[in-house]
């Protein structure tokens, strides 16, 4: 066999091994959309939105409440409905370290889908290790009007990385506000939260 065509062969292989093992690492079955799911995952590797030069701590975009533009919590009696799961092996899933707590991390609000999983690709990308610290959580710490009681916002923090380049890379995934957050009682993480209506990216394909 000619070198280059040893080469190429081994090219081929190589791309393929990739393929299933990310196929594995998002939990998808092969009947019939993993293709669909595959060409997704291409355009979740690219930025929605350029990176700010900083994110320093304690500042937020866009420059302006949450609430203003996310909008308030709904009817938190109709947020199950809106749930769904995202798991991916490449994540570090805080429910999954912490026995004394129920909450499950895997949950968001279907509007969480496409930006989580583009900072998962955009993380892993960069080196680093996606951390949920706190995704949705209808009772428990968080105020009445939080938007983690609907599973629309996600606390974070990435060892590797950084907290000011995770939220850079948080707000290149498109999440509708983000919150490089210091509470006055410790454990820095970034905020990242959506808007209800947004598009759901991934329903058209299922």
């Amino acid at each position: 066999m000619a070198p280059w065509l040893f080469l190429l062969a081994l090219a081929l292989a190589g791309v393929g091994i990739a393929a299933l093992a990310m196929r594995h690492a998002l939990d998808v079955s092969d009947d019939g959309h993993a293709d669909h799911w595959m060409e997704q995952i291409v355009g979740l590797r690219r930025p929605v939105r350029e990176a700010p030069r900083r994110f320093p701590p304690r500042t937020h975009l866009p420059d302006q409440r949450e609430d203003a533009t996310c909008g308030m919590p709904e009817n938190n009696s109709s947020a199950q409905r809106d749930l769904i799961r995202i798991e991916d092996s490449r994540v570090w899933w805080e429910s999954e370290h912490d026995v004394s707590d129920t909450e499950d991390d895997h949950e968001f609000h279907r509007a969480m889908e496409e930006p989580m999983r583009r900072l998962i690709e955009l993380v892993s990308a960069a080196g680093g290790t996606l951390k949920v610290q706190d995704a949705y959580r209808p009772q428990g710490i968080h105020k009445t009007l939080s938007l983690h009681r609907e599973g629309r916002a996600v606390d974070l923090t990435c060892d590797e990385l950084g907290l000011e380049k995770l939220a850079m890379l948080a707000w290149s995934a498109g999440f509708d506000w983000v919150y490089h957050e210091v509470p006055r009682n410790g454990g820095a993480h970034v905020h990242a939260s959506v808007r209800a209506d947004r598009a759901d990216y991934f329903a058209k394909s299922r």
